[in-house]
């Protein structure tokens, strides 16, 4: 991708250097609105989901906060949540008589995969969604003619 086509598309970034339970409505909130903003709003449930997994992770097994880092892309977006645990999470599927451990496996099969990148003090860990196979294009100048139109 080229440098031209790359400033193109949007980044957001949200720092979590302190995450609580009761900040995850508000995370949510937030990602609602920014897929709002670049007209991508149908991605939005699945995009919560995934966010909501990805920092309860972070609250339940790494010390310290995060970072949320949402990217447009062409044909949609890529989100990833940073944590500073150099612990990855468990590959497989977890015992059957287990209670939790199915959240990122349940992820995955909705994003069609997760990322997992080790960075020098810690991981992210994201996922890409894609808007529906021709519909973006049009759900996005329809949004954008709404942006524009007066009234």
């Amino acid at each position: 991708m080229s440098a031209e086509t790359a400033d193109q598309f949007g980044e957001f970034r949200l720092a979590l250097p302190v995450l609580r339970p009761e900040a995850m409505r508000c995370v949510r909130e937030i990602v609602r609105a920014q897929l709002q903003i670049w007209c991508k709003s149908e991605l939005a449930d699945v995009a919560e989901l995934g966010v909501t997994e990805l920092l309860t992770n972070v609250l339940l097994h790494a010390d310290g906060g995060g970072e949320l880092r949402m990217r447009e892309t062409a044909d949609g977006i890529r989100v990833g949540v940073t944590d500073f645990d150099d612990q990855l999470p468990p590959a497989g599927e977890p015992d059957r008589d287990a209670t939790g451990g199915r959240g990122l496996l349940l992820l995955a099969g909705l994003a069609g995969g997760l990322e997992t990148e080790l960075l020098p003090r810690g991981k992210e860990i994201g996922f890409s969604l894609q808007v529906a196979g021709g519909e973006g294009e049009s759900a996005f100048e329809e949004c954008a003619a709404m942006a524009v139109a007066p009234g």
